[in-house]
């Protein structure tokens, strides 16, 4: 795991693939040690399945990717934002960070960490790459 200014590189576990009700999109949840990716996309654009482990890289450099193998977009930062939550007594702040791809949502979320919140600012223009490990 790498969380630095300008770069996040994460891997995880491809936890669930589920329909929207747009049609042709689906939603994926990808499990990290201390980061939760959820994201939606195009099922077409699907370069792996449920139970793959994946390596997630969003960086404001273009990676070098593989054509047909890895999947690469590039949006914006659009949202960074801590949520409270209070259940019998206990609170729960949530670190967000909400990513544009030209429509499609990425959304990285923890309870343990915030630190990838300074990785970018507002409307950084950043690219994502998903490769299948496993």
């Amino acid at each position: 795991m790498k969380i630095a200014e300008g770069i996040i590189e994460i891997e995880g576990v491809v936890k669930r693939i589920e329909r929207s009700l747009i049609p042709g999109v689906v939603i994926i949840t990808i499990v990290c040690d201390d980061i939760t990716v959820k994201m939606d996309l195009m099922r077409k654009l699907l370069v792996f399945d449920e139970g793959d482990k994946v390596s997630i890289t969003i960086s404001r450099e273009r990676p070098n990717y593989e054509e047909g193998k890895d999947f690469v977009a590039w949006g914006y930062v659009v949202s960074k934002k801590k949520t409270r939550e209070v259940s019998n007594g206990n609170v729960r702040i949530t670190s967000k960070l909400l990513i544009s791809l030209w429509g499609y949502l990425v959304i990285l979320e923890s309870v343990k960490r915030d630190d990838f919140l300074n990785s970018f600012s507002y409307m950084d223009k950043v690219y994502m790459k998903i490769r299948r490990l496993s």
